[in-house]
């Protein structure tokens, strides 16, 4: 279920960037047999980089709702999370935004590839599947 969420001022968030480890999540989308989902970003830390759709975790939420959250929000796909592999964790340091540290938990998950990609154009400047 995607819930209603409520996020920090920006201020606030520099703050946090400062001083806090941000848990996010990240997730290799399979696309029915085609492949695997990618997302070229365009904002930092990852501006110009092929990545993986990822989002941080948000107080509210469940691990389950995230990944939904994720899913929906960057390409507008639904998933069952229950059908989540978990892959592993990794720590991710950038040199941008106040030396950003991000503790980034990776998931695999499988959706059919008849559902319609609709990339967030405010995140991606195009996505690819190999």
């Amino acid at each position: 279920m995607i819930r209603k969420v409520k996020f920090l001022p920006k201020d606030v968030y520099q703050i946090v960037l400062e001083y806090a480890v941000i848990p996010t999540f990240d997730l290799i989308i399979e696309y029915g047999n085609k492949g695997v989902i990618f997302v070229k970003r365009i904002i930092p830390p990852y501006k110009n980089v092929w990545a993986l759709p990822g989002l941080r975790m948000l107080k509210t939420e469940e691990i389950d709702d995230t990944l939904e959250r994720i899913a929906f929000w960057e390409l507008e796909v639904k998933i069952n999370p229950k059908n989540k592999i978990f892959l592993g964790q990794y720590v991710g340091k950038f040199k941008s935004e106040r030396n950003r540290q991000d503790l980034s938990t990776g998931y695999w998950i499988t959706i059919k590839d008849n559902q319609p990609l609709k990339p967030n154009k405010e995140h991606f400047s195009t996505i690819k599947i190999s």
